[in-house]
């Protein structure tokens, strides 16, 4: 067997165990390919049992929220003058809930990858912030108009839908 057709076995290995963990825990870890931080856990645990995958995605999850939120918050406060007053939350991995949930008000973060993690605060923040005050946050600069928060090439930023354009990078810490 050549170095091609051992590469393929192996991909072939990780996309069932990876499917079997996900089945099992009524998630989905990514969409198209496994991420590298998957390859990770796989390359140095093998198939690992799905509730132990579970802490470890969860873990992460956590981990890139707690790392997100606060400059979110406060590039929202500095910029609108109004407090954030909501904060993360989470339940760890159990018999009720097998991935855990990691939230940020009513927001359940759906991500596993850091921008799309910040992405989802942010619009967790934006939403907070048009509840309770009624407060459109951020603008575009160029229309004035509402932006979104999107993953885009990798990257967390907010979106202008009124032209498709990028209207800033959403501020990590």
């Amino acid at each position: 067997m050549d170095g091609s057709e051992l590469e393929l076995r192996y991909e072939q290995f990780l996309a069932r165990w990876l499917e079997r963990v996900e089945g099992e825990l009524g998630l989905q870890v990514a969409e198209g390919p496994p991420a590298d931080w998957v390859r990770d856990v796989y390359r140095d645990h093998g198939e690992l049992p799905a509730d132990r995958f579970a802490r470890i995605a969860f873990e992460r999850k956590l981990r890139a929220v707690l790392d997100a939120f606060p400059a979110v918050a406060a590039s929202a406060e500095l910029d609108t003058g109004l407090r954030v007053a909501i904060r993360p939350d989470a339940t760890r991995p159990s018999t009720d809930f097998p991935a855990g949930m990691v939230m940020l008000a009513e927001l359940v973060v759906q991500s596993f990858d850091p921008a799309g993690v910040r992405a989802e605060v942010a619009d967790a923040v934006q939403t907070y912030l048009a509840d309770r005050y009624g407060r459109l946050w951020p603008l575009c600069p160029e229309h004035e108009r509402g932006l979104h928060a999107v993953t885009h090439e990798g990257e967390a930023l907010w979106w202008c839908r009124a032209e498709n354009h990028p209207g800033g990078r959403i501020p990590f810490g």
